[in-house]
């Protein structure tokens, strides 16, 4: 079974890093998580292939681990959704003049 990302879905995480979001830049540093704080609950908010996830066993704070990191309480995959962007067939690139 899947589970796309969503608010509020337990998962157990089993992520070797993380993403750090500075003001200005992110970094992905190494992750050390003990058996007791590997779970926790999703807070609903991706990107790129990342996913916030509230660890209260950890710290009680946000961390941002990989989508593909992440399995359900259950067992089951975490799968991030990908949305199709349409375009019109006359809005292709702008160019530059």
């Amino acid at each position: 079974m899947e589970l796309k990302p969503a608010k509020g879905i337990r998962v157990k995480v089993n992520a070797q890093r993380e993403a750090i979001f500075g003001e200005e830049s992110v970094g992905v540093q190494k992750a050390t998580l003990s058996d007791g704080a590997r779970s926790g609950v999703m807070t609903g908010r991706t990107l790129v292939g990342f996913c916030e996830v509230e660890m209260p066993k950890l710290d009680g704070q946000n961390h941002w681990y990989p989508i593909e990191d992440l399995t359900g309480e259950h067992g089951e995959k975490i799968v991030e959704e990908e949305i199709p962007i349409e375009m019109d067939e006359d809005e292709g690139p702008e160019e530059e003049s």
